[in-house]
């Protein structure tokens, strides 16, 4: 159960398939970039600290704090070090739709910062359910996936009942369809993010006219495409200055970010830290 796989230190990952919904106990030793699912993604902070980032609003969450991200909705997030743990849950739409036709009509908001009047102790309930799935996951009793399942749709429930509201269908459409098209960029950038990559390379990429790309991936990500193209360059450099030895001038250059100076301050401003800090952070940690 200690392992070490994929960054993550330690984890249990219950795929209850027949269910629609996946249950991860993690330790989040690495950040996320921006990107979304097609499941919703409850999380919960058992211990440290993050900074989920919303559609380009940031929402802070301190231990025992909980945030929903919907479905297709664009997010990242940055974990405190040395060592962030929490619980995640993804519960897919076909598992839903089972409950609620009519389920894409819906959208979903819920974070600790923006509760709003009587829905405080339905926050408050459904932390409590996250954390008996925390002591379930420990005790491991042959009843642990029907109490499990049992109280994921406890959350369920109470996420519809408390903290949804009704979009039309023309935009959930146009939103499912975006989102392949935002998949294939994405893609494009992660395979492509050690190169020189242009605005117009992406919009060719897409086959669309360079403005209308601009414009378009703005509107879907939040930020500029040359941003998130340096974003993902940064997450790939935060992982090799924790689990390499190479030199910070190397592993920049290996990434694809030529900008010495705009490298130094995009990555205070994500990881509120410099790269040598954050290497002495991971040498003195000894769960990185």
């Amino acid at each position: 159960m200690t392992e070490k796989v994929e960054g993550v230190f330690w984890e249990r990952s219950d795929q209850l398939l027949e269910n629609g919904f996946h249950i991860k106990f993690i330790t989040m030793s690495s950040n996320s970039p921006l990107h979304w699912h097609k499941s919703m993604e409850v999380l919960f902070i058992l211990n440290g600290r993050a900074t989920v980032n919303l559609n380009g609003v940031k929402h802070k969450l301190n231990p025992l704090d909980m945030i929903v991200v919907d479905s297709a909705q664009v997010h990242d997030g940055i974990f405190a070090l040395p060592q962030t743990m929490g619980v995640c849950i993804h519960i897919s739409k076909n598992f839903m739709r089972k409950y609620l036709a009519d389920i894409e009509l819906l959208k979903f908001q819920c974070n600790p910062q923006k509760l709003l009047p009587g829905q405080k102790d339905v926050y408050n309930q459904i932390c409590t359910y996250i954390k008996e799935l925390t002591i379930l996951y420990f005790h491991q009793s042959q009843s642990y996936q029907l109490k499990s399942s049992a109280l994921v749709l406890e959350i369920l429930a109470d996420l519809v009942e408390h903290f949804s509201s009704p979009v039309s269908e023309s935009l959930s459409v146009s939103a499912y369809n975006k989102l392949a098209q935002m998949e294939q960029i994405c893609q494009f950038v992660e395979e492509r993010h050690q190169d020189k990559i242009t605005l117009q390379e992406g919009a060719d990429e897409l086959s669309l006219n360079k403005d209308y790309f601009c414009r378009f991936f703005k509107e879907n990500m939040g930020v500029s495409f040359i941003q998130y193209v340096n974003q993902v360059r940064i997450n790939h450099i935060y992982q090799d200055l924790i689990y390499t030895e190479d030199g910070i001038q190397e592993i920049m250059e290996r990434h694809g970010f030529v900008n010495q100076k705009l490298f130094y301050r995009m990555f205070k401003e994500t990881y509120d830290c410099t790269p040598a800090k954050l290497r002495q952070i991971a040498r003195d940690n000894p769960y990185l």
